[in-house]
């Protein structure tokens, strides 16, 4: 397994000076060329003119491989942390297994019981309950007096009866009780 350094060991081949400056390694290890030539460098597009003339080519060769040598590296090592981290390192494709959850400790003392609470409001009257059952039946009153024998065959008329503080009016016909008002 490998680790890797929070800094890069290796240093720019070059970065820009002063315009006309001669090349120069500076105290933190890299070169200062002159402004003309970062621009010369910063513009180049096409590596053909040092394949296409040979003396360039045969000065130039040793480096070429060693710059395809590295270039191709980079590709792989671009390859391999992609697919091992994916493209956003917040999120990366490869995390390290979730660990063991630790042992549960040991219960904790009761704490004091707290102060008692204020008494609560009283609740809503109830609702009225069920209707007793009915008492006794009260005793017979006194016989009323005997009536004289009367026919009610063939008689008609009509008379009021009261009872306490209702009163009704019978009427009769030939005998018969006709209408109750």
């Amino acid at each position: 397994m490998a680790n890797i350094n929070d800094n890069i060991r290796g240093k720019k081949l070059f970065k820009e000076g002063s315009s006309g400056q001669n090349a120069a390694k500076g105290s933190d290890g890299e070169y200062t060329v002159s402004k003309e030539i970062s621009d010369d460098l910063a513009g180049l597009t096409d590596i053909s003119e040092v394949y296409n003339d040979d003396g360039l080519y045969q000065v130039n060769r040793f480096l070429l491989k060693q710059i395809e040598d590295i270039r191709q590296d980079v590709e792989e090592l671009h390859a391999f942390i992609k697919d091992a981290f994916g493209k956003d390192s917040s999120s990366a494709a490869s995390q390290g297994s979730k660990g063991d959850t630790g042992s549960t400790g040991a219960k904790g003392d009761k704490g004091d019981t707290g102060a008692t609470g204020a008494t609560g409001p009283q609740g809503a009257t109830g609702p009225q309950g069920a209707t007793g059952p009915q008492g006794p039946a009260g005793a017979d009153g006194a016989d009323g007096a005997d009536g004289s024998d009367a026919s009610v065959s063939g008689a008609s008329g009509s008379f009021s009866a009261t009872s306490g503080k209702s009163s009704v009016t019978v009427t009769v016909s030939n005998g018969l009780i006709s209408q109750i008002k």
